[in-house]
């Protein structure tokens, strides 16, 4: 993986967030940089989808700060709208509008949020559904594509917001075996690009070929975070080692990514 410059693009220091009694999560510091695919890996409820959330203000925080290109995201005077433009997010589920066709998906934000003629809207959209594989979908409405195919719609229609990063929720866990491959493709294709991103994912294997870094959660903290070779063939700390064991993933598992 080529080395990526550390010029900061996400800056989180010390965020805390709760929900009733569960620390979801608790003082969790990190730095995505520009062009850096981070992965987040862990248990389930550990607190990756919750980060990934405060990331665009989904979620409000408790205490600490996020910042995206110099904005404080939770802050009182902040736009958020404006900051979650430049934010594409991709949701374990599509939400895909079911009355609008793929091409539809994909033009109708930069038709009514950019303000591009339904023309260029609708051009901008058959270039992304190409992207990813769709162009011959582009008339077809969500209900008769897979879940594979609509996931790719999805992360189309996040792309075309011409955003500078890209969130992914666990993209493939609502996914069929045999789509979770396609996804993962396109996805792969971004980040050979360029794309800077933060994915929660449980697809090992994924986050072991593409990731600059990878950072383990448990209990809503950051156990460890390092390169994908230390963090699956050397984990540091115990836990980490007890999760990917758990997953059956060993050194060996690493070495034949």
């Amino acid at each position: 993986m080529t080395a990526v410059p550390a010029t900061p693009i996400v800056e989180l220091v010390d965020v805390s967030k709760r929900y009733g009694t569960v620390q979801a999560l608790n003082g969790v510091s990190l730095d995505v940089n520009r062009g850096e695919v981070v992965c987040l890996i862990g248990p389930s409820g550990s607190g990756k989808s919750t980060l990934l959330r405060a990331i665009n203000a989904l979620d409000s925080i408790d205490g600490g700060t996020v910042i995206f290109d110099g904005i404080d995201v939770h802050g009182p005077r902040t736009d958020i709208r404006k900051v979650r433009q430049r934010m594409g997010m991709v949701f374990q589920g599509f939400e895909l509008f079911p009355h609008m066709t793929a091409r539809a998906n994909v033009s109708v934000g930069p038709h009514k949020i950019l303000k591009l003629s339904r023309q260029d809207a609708n051009y901008r959209a058959d270039e992304l559904l190409a992207k990813v594989g769709l162009v011959d979908k582009a008339d077809v409405y969500p209900a008769q594509l897979s879940g594979g195919q609509q996931q790719r719609v999805a992360i189309a229609r996040a792309l075309a917001m011409h955003p500078d990063m890209m969130l992914f929720d666990e993209p493939t866990s609502a996914l069929d075996p045999e789509t979770i491959g396609e996804v993962l493709s396109v996805m792969k294709q971004l980040a050979d690009e360029g794309m800077t991103m933060v994915v929660v994912t449980h697809e090992m294997t994924f986050a072991a070929r593409v990731a600059h870094r990878v950072a383990v959660f448990d209990k809503g903290r950051i156990i460890e975070i390092g390169s994908p070779h230390q963090v699956f063939e050397a984990p540091t700390v115990t836990r980490t080692r007890d999760f990917l064991r758990h997953l059956g993933w060993d050194g060996s598992s690493a070495r034949s990514v």
